[in-house]
């Protein structure tokens, strides 16, 4: 996919999957990496996006709420590696900013396999993404998909229940 930050591209998926193994997933190496690398650009420090997760996944380890907290499609590729997301059963992304990119993270993330309540309204979404979210092997559990508020028509709704992936999904909205 195509990135929408020039200057992002060196914390892409690929890198930061090359960071985890590299340091033999030891997160705090990987956050210092990332913290060195984002100090250039002036972004959020990665240490601070993991805090948020930590202190969420503490009052309640299947539910994440993390709404309008201005997250980007680094730290949604982030958060699709974090393994204490295991147990996620509701995601709540909405009003943040992961586009189709970070979409992508999630929907290829084993991570996210026990989710049934996918909430991605108004984060810049195409039909870009939603292409990588219709050849998910990962999101079959989910029940409840929110979708509305991004740049897609209603068509996707007929093309994500045909893929036959989601199997339990009973409430999807679009548009």
């Amino acid at each position: 996919m195509r990135r929408n930050n020039p200057d992002r591209e060196e914390l892409d998926k690929e890198s930061l999957l090359e960071l985890f193994y590299d340091t033999k997933g030891n997160l705090d190496d990987v956050n210092r990496a990332i913290d060195a690398k984002l100090q250039n650009h002036g972004t959020r420090k990665i240490t601070l996006f993991e805090e948020f997760i930590k202190n969420r996944l503490a009052l309640n380890p299947s539910i994440l709420r993390m709404a309008k907290m201005e997250i980007t499609p680094m730290e949604a590729v982030y958060l699709s590696l974090y393994p204490a997301i295991k147990g996620l059963e509701v995601l709540d992304l909405r009003k943040n900013h992961i586009g189709d990119a970070g979409l992508e993270a999630i929907a290829q993330s084993s991570l996210f396999s026990n989710l049934k309540e996918l909430d991605l309204r108004n984060n810049g979404i195409t039909r870009l993404g939603m292409k990588v979210l219709a050849e998910s092997e990962f999101l079959g559990k989910l029940e409840k998909l929110d979708l509305r508020t991004n740049k897609l028509g209603k068509r996707w709704e007929e093309k994500l229940k045909e893929t036959g992936r989601f199997p339990n999904l009973n409430e999807l909205k679009v548009a």
